[in-house]
């Protein structure tokens, strides 16, 4: 299918700033001891020093960043290699299905090799108004990475040191830890598995699911009617309308979970990952809401006046307007945050528009990130 440039994928909210998301913390780098290196199902493994990568052939390649939780920045360039040109050196074998990249810490992604190789640019610079790249930021993959405009961006690895060639598969970090879709296509809303699907692909692994989000479990009959969900692994569970109210869900895992017009008054959400929930018209009337992760939640005609403590982060929290895909006839109000005092959250991530209204309800003292 053919996409306009202006387009965006659906539940996707365009933004001007690069918000740093994910791992945060950039890995040590020397130049003078840092190599990648291309290993795996190839014929010529290549050890590249900062300085060869350097002298290589790079190219600009410029497109629209599309993040899990529900930013997309358009008219973002980068300068690097195409994974391709480094293919070529290294000469996959006949049995190289899959490409995995790896951080120096641990951090890893994989694609198929043919999406791979016709998409992916290893990029050391980082263009976001028209200028030249410049040398990658440490806080966004620096002094490189791969890009993939084609899949969520998780799908693409900061601080990367190792490119290898598989025949088989292998879940990434985010695929493991999170249950976000191995596959990632935006245009597809690809943002999670099933829960189902989680635990197919964690048993091939050889991990144990946590009770896993079967909303149709004894086990979390049982738990629902304890009014106890505390520490729990409840991805993408739907709880759309349920009475949660007094409940406690103490660092329970509610990403992607459907949560809306739930009833969470006075319920214990401390330390909660809440992710990319739907929590549209939820009543969150004094909640605890200390440390909890709202990365990307949709929080749209949900109450929060009278919420207890200060979330943890508000990265890409949307809590007002509408999403692309969504028609006039979707339209909900804004989130209510009177009175609320949030001076002391970790802005980092939040979106100039969210910025821009939690200042206007009194809850943040001015937008907390310039526009790029």
């Amino acid at each position: 299918m053919t996409k306009a440039s202006t387009a965006l994928p659906p539940g996707q909210i365009a933004t001007t700033v690069l918000p740093r998301i994910g791992e945060r913390d950039p890995e040590p780098f020397d130049a003078a001891t840092w190599t990648l290196t291309v290993t795996g199902l190839v014929h010529e493994p290549l050890a590249l020093t900062f300085e060869q990568w350097s002298a290589l052939p790079h190219e600009y390649r410029s497109g629209t960043i599309h993040c899990v939780t529900r930013w997309s920045r358009p008219g973002t360039t980068f300068r690097g290699v195409p994974l391709a040109a480094l293919l070529e050196r290294a000469r996959p074998q006949k049995g190289a299905r899959f490409v995995r990249f790896a951080s120096g810490r641990g951090h890893d992604t994989t694609l198929p090799l043919a999406v791979a190789r016709s998409t992916v640019l290893l990029a050391d610079g980082l263009s976001l108004t028209g200028d030249p790249p410049a040398p990658l930021p440490p806080e966004h993959g620096g002094p490189l990475r791969s890009v993939c405009f084609e899949r969520y961006f998780y799908k693409s690895v900061k601080w990367l040191r190792r490119v290898e060639l598989l025949a088989e598969d292998r879940l990434g970090t985010w695929e493991r830890t999170a249950g976000y879709h191995n596959r990632g296509d935006p245009w597809r809303e690809e943002r999670y598995v099933t829960p189902g699907e989680r635990r197919r692909m964690l048993r091939k692994t050889g991990a144990t699911p946590e009770l896993g989000s079967d909303d149709t479990s004894r086990a979390l009959a049982r738990l629902m009617a304890a009014r106890d969900l505390s520490g729990h692994d409840l991805l993408g569970v739907d709880l759309a309308g349920a009475d949660l109210a007094g409940f406690r869900l103490e660092a329970t895992i509610l990403r992607g979970a459907n949560l809306r017009g739930a009833d969470l008054r006075g319920a214990d959400l401390r330390g909660a990952n809440l992710c990319n929930a739907d929590l549209r018209e939820a009543d969150l009337g004094r909640a605890l809401i200390d440390d909890v992760d709202l990365d990307g939640a949709d929080l749209r005609g949900a109450d929060l006046r009278g919420t207890r403590g200060i979330p943890a982060s508000l990265a890409a929290v949307i809590l007002e307007g509408r999403l692309a895909g969504e028609s006039e006839g979707d339209a909900l109000p804004p989130c209510r945050a009177e009175g609320l005092d949030w001076r002391g959250v970790n802005a980092q991530g939040l979106l100039p528009t969210a910025a821009a209204f939690l200042a206007s309800r009194g809850v943040l003292d001015a937008p907390c990130e310039r526009e790029s």
